[in-house]
């Protein structure tokens, strides 16, 4: 048990100096540094903080949001289950939120592709569980 606890106190301080790193002082604030999409562009970073995702997903993206919530309603689904894929349509929208950090609005047809097939696997997955139900 010791053991296990300086394991997570090691790792919790190895996740803490990684996010020092990446980050800048200002006044005791961090800040990010700025992340160019190519060199010599001037997107950066702090412009994508109100990115909610490109408009393209995002009516897929509710009616999964919407599966999920009903499955773990009508308990056909446990809650823990609801979660986890909560947390895969979270990594969806991560990858999202990373490729408009590169891209901006102009996302690449490869990239665009990838999304909606994470997207549509994810889809599935609760449509089998609601059939399944």
């Amino acid at each position: 048990m010791r053991s296990r606890l300086i394991a997570g106190l090691a790792f919790g301080a190895v996740a803490l100096t990684a996010a020092a790193s990446h980050a800048q002082s200002y006044n005791g604030w961090y800040h990010p540094q700025p992340v160019y999409a190519q060199p010599g562009g001037d997107y950066n970073a702090y412009s994508y903080r109100g990115f909610g995702g490109y408009p393209e997903f995002r009516g897929v993206e509710q009616h999964i949001r919407s599966e999920i919530q009903q499955l773990v309603r009508e308990q056909s689904i446990e809650p823990d289950d609801g979660r986890a894929l909560f947390g895969q349509l979270r990594r969806v929208q991560d990858h999202e939120r990373h490729e408009f950090r590169f891209h901006a609005w102009n996302l690449p047809e490869d990239d665009r592709a990838s999304i909606r097939s994470e997207l549509d696997q994810l889809d599935h997955q609760v449509d089998r569980l609601r059939d399944d139900g």
